[in-house]
């Protein structure tokens, strides 16, 4: 007997409080590409809660939610778009050593203009662009990124490539050659390069995420007493990214991980909705 194929709708129950109020993206002046989270021009942009709640979809999912909240700014110079997200969390965690992992936030947007994507990471021919802030990018960028010794402090190797006691001893091999030893770079692996603090990634649904080039984007973070203050600036119109437009409308919707709890993938709190966002327009400069 051959059975009809049938269309499976999952319904997940939205509290009210999950509906954001409207994004506002304020312009100024200044020049927002520096992703500054203690920059005076905060203090125009109005602060909206957005709530989150444990990723309910896609397997494995979290146990339950760690972060209910995050409180969102925007704004803008005509070129760039900042987006500040402060969110409690207990915890500083930089995922450095084996089995730990990153303290995160994304903000994801349609890739394309006049779409609106599946929240949940968008679906085929609904692309979303999505901007992932890591702790760990942050803590490289510090500290620098951490050896084979610190990542594996039990490893046991007779030798690794370039890192010698004696370097004089394999004197064919020059430290700018290093680079042949890293499949992931020969082969053109973004994933491992040096981060300017933030992935772009394109996806498609889930388990379709597929990390670019960057497009122009920055972020930094500080930690202070349970907090995280993350910005995350972006070109409003990267070269085959999403597009915002001064004086326009757009689409934002975020998440954020707890490594401490360990979240990581698809574990994590997520917003259940898009939040609008509205930019103001240019504002001519003052004489």
């Amino acid at each position: 007997m051959r059975l009809r194929p049938f269309l499976f709708v999952c319904f997940v129950c939205v509290p009210a409080a999950a509906f954001a109020a409207d994004i506002q993206a304020v312009h100024v002046g200044e020049n927002v590409s520096y992703a500054n989270p203690e920059a005076s021009y905060w203090t125009k942009a109005p602060a909206v809660d957005v709530t989150l709640m444990a990723q309910p979809m896609a397997l494995p999912r979290p146990a339950t939610t760690t972060t209910s909240t995050v409180k969102v700014q925007a704004v803008h110079d005509g070129k760039w778009i900042a987006f500040r997200m402060t969110w409690q969390d207990p915890e500083q965690s930089n995922a450095g050593h084996l089995g730990e992992y990153s303290d995160g936030v994304a903000v994801q947007f349609p890739l394309k203009e006049g779409t609106m994507p599946p929240v949940f990471m968008g679906a085929k021919g609904l692309p979303v662009h999505i901007y992932h802030w890591r702790a760990q990018y942050r803590q490289d960028r510090l500290k620098g990124k951490p050896t084979m010794k610190e990542l594996y402090p039990n490893m046991a190797v007779d030798m690794y490539p370039l890192e010698f006691i004696n370097p004089g001893a394999v004197g064919q091999f020059q430290e700018s050659e290093k680079e042949k030893f890293s499949p992931g770079r020969v082969s053109g692996n973004p994933q491992s390069y040096a981060k300017t603090g933030v992935d772009e990634i394109y996806a498609e649904g889930f388990s379709t995420s597929s990390v670019q080039e960057g497009h122009g984007s920055v972020a930094d973070a500080r930690w202070e007493n349970g907090t995280w203050v993350v910005v995350i600036s972006r070109l409003l119109a990267p070269e085959g990214g999403s597009t915002l437009t001064p004086g326009g409308k757009g689409w934002a919707a975020f998440a954020v991980w707890q490594g401490g709890k360990g979240e990581v993938g698809s574990r994590k709190c997520v917003t259940m909705m898009w939040t609008q966002v509205v930019l103001d327009a240019v504002k001519a400069a003052s004489k």
